[in-house]
């Protein structure tokens, strides 16, 4: 599969005519949660023609890609230009942070991904992270009723945006993106528990229902509730101009 979807990667770039710098999986088989028939979401970075960036008019700076022949479960690329991608590591986008921190990685230029990861730490605000993991938490707990079976798929976006949540707390630092690296914050009961429903959401397709057990639906709710309304001390943004000579030495090499 690593082989169609680099195959796919390249011949893509090569239409759109974009150099690729960093290609991922992202969504539930990049957090380690993927069902057998979880689609496979790659994620690119990737840079223009310097001559692109030399227009008054700037063309789109993202797009996707998806082909349903190839696979017998969905498949999509979706990519973002590199200045769109350093605009949003300044503002501290969670997104940016796991693609940059995926555990399964199609193509990379190392020069490049190197540079991000020795800078990321310098433009992490605890604040607006989580931020957006909780958001992801409300949007996934609104859509469950624990007293009933569910699917899968969403309790699992929640334990990990609530783990995420602890992890800011705990650490001051970007969650990891592989879930399982997240249970060192729990102890061995609840990680058990989590375990045997990941094992159930691998095994079954992602229409699964399954009813959570009274344990469980008591550490999910004490989980959402004691992750709620956290404050992060403000820290410095870091220099833009980092970002600038990044940009300019990975399109114009200057």
């Amino acid at each position: 599969m690593n082989t169609q979807i680099i195959d796919v990667l390249h011949t893509t770039c090569q239409n759109h005519t974009i150099t690729p710098l960093h290609a991922i999986e992202s969504g539930s088989r990049a957090w380690g949660f993927a069902s057998p028939d979880s689609d496979y979401d790659v994620r690119l970075v990737y840079h223009h023609h310097p001559d692109w960036y030399l227009q008054i008019y700037h063309g789109k700076d993202t797009f996707e890609f998806i082909n349903h022949q190839l696979f017998d479960v969905p498949f999509d690329i979706g990519g973002w230009d590199i200045k769109k991608v350093l605009t949003h590591i300044h503002k501290s986008n969670a997104v940016i942070f796991e693609w940059i921190n995926s555990p399964i990685v199609y193509h990379s230029n190392s020069d490049f991904i190197q540079s991000i990861k020795s800078i990321q730490y310098d433009f992490f605000n605890p604040q607006s992270v989580y931020h957006h993991y909780q958001g992801l938490a409300k949007k996934s707990m609104l859509d469950l009723d624990l007293n009933s079976p569910i699917k899968l798929k969403k309790w699992c976006y929640l334990i990990r945006a609530l783990l995420a949540s602890l992890w800011i707390d705990d650490y001051q630092s970007i969650p990891p993106v592989l879930m399982s690296e997240m249970f060192i914050l729990l102890d061995k009961h609840d990680t058990n528990q989590i375990k045997e429903v990941l094992t159930i959401k691998q095994s079954y397709d992602e229409n699964h229902l399954y009813q959570l057990s009274p344990s469980l639906q008591k550490f999910t709710i004490s989980l959402y509730q004691n992750t709620q309304n956290m404050i992060f001390t403000q820290k410095p943004k870091g220099d833009v101009d980092v970002l600038d000579k990044l940009f300019r030495k990975t399109v114009f090499n200057i």
